[in-house]
């Protein structure tokens, strides 16, 4: 469990609370050049168990800048007993308040079960950003598709309308080659962000595409044979809706 509080105290964003319990921890957080607070969540176990239940929960003040990181890849150990790992994680953010949410990729390993929610509650005047990455599996170990299987949905709503809602259900099976939106691709990526008047979206041929749901928000998707190369193009699309949506510099993030 890990819950987080952030507001305002004489201009700066800092974390006013936090309740920790193993394995979720974060470390200090750091204040970027731009004014952001960055957090990292830590997970120091070998990786997530067919069982395990996590929740994240961050509340951001009206007119707090936060962004949240991971330190590592999400592992999916496999779940001998069949049962699945689950994650909830519910942000809420107040007008003129901006949350970030960049973890590093998951990575679902041969036999293992995931389920993920995540519900952004947003204020009218905040602004929110999220990309996420998922791998085929341990691809270079020859885990390509092996794992059960991987659920996952997220919400955002605006004032409490549904402006966003993505869902995804995999489940590779012995015939199955190419499920979904991944063809030969070995990697996959999605991402929302909302507030400000979308302009010029971001696009990369063959491995990523944006667009703008009817709700206003705007949605990327990506595809790539290697994890790098979508990397990349993703924190290129990141970096230009910041600019185009609320003026906001590149993420200048220190590791």
């Amino acid at each position: 469990m890990l819950h987080l509080n952030f507001g305002l105290r004489r201009g700066r964003t800092v974390l006013l609370r936090d309740i920790q319990k193993a394995p979720l921890m974060v470390i200090r957080p750091f204040e970027l050049p731009c004014g952001t607070l960055m957090v990292f969540i830590m997970n120091p176990t070998g990786g997530v168990l067919g069982g395990d239940h996590a929740e994240i929960r961050a509340v951001v003040g009206e007119g707090a800048r936060v962004l949240i990181l991971t330190q590592a890849a999400t592992r999916v150990q496999p779940a001998p007993d069949g049962r699945s790992a689950t994650q909830d994680i519910h942000f809420a953010v107040a007008a003129d308040g901006r949350l970030e949410y960049h973890p590093e990729r998951t990575i679902p390993f041969a036999g293992s079960a995931f389920t993920q929610t995540l519900t952004a509650e947003l204020e009218e005047g905040a602004q929110f950003g999220l990309t996420e990455t998922l791998a085929a599996g341990r691809v270079q170990m020859g885990e390509r598709l092996a794992f059960r299987s991987f659920e996952s949905r997220v919400q955002v709503n605006v004032a409490g309308r549904r402006v966003y809602l993505d869902c995804q259900r995999l489940t590779p099976g012995d015939l199955t080659s190419a499920p979904g939106v991944w063809g030969p691709g070995e990697y996959q990526a999605s991402g929302v962000f909302v507030g400000g008047v979308p302009g010029e979206l971001p696009s990369s041929p063959g491995i990523l595409a944006s667009g703008v749901s009817a709700g206003g928000a705007v949605w990327v998707r990506g595809v790539a044979s290697r994890g790098p190369v979508l990397d990349a193009v993703l924190v290129r699309a990141r970096d230009s809706l910041r600019l185009t949506l609320w003026g906001a510099p590149p993420l200048q993030v220190r590791r």
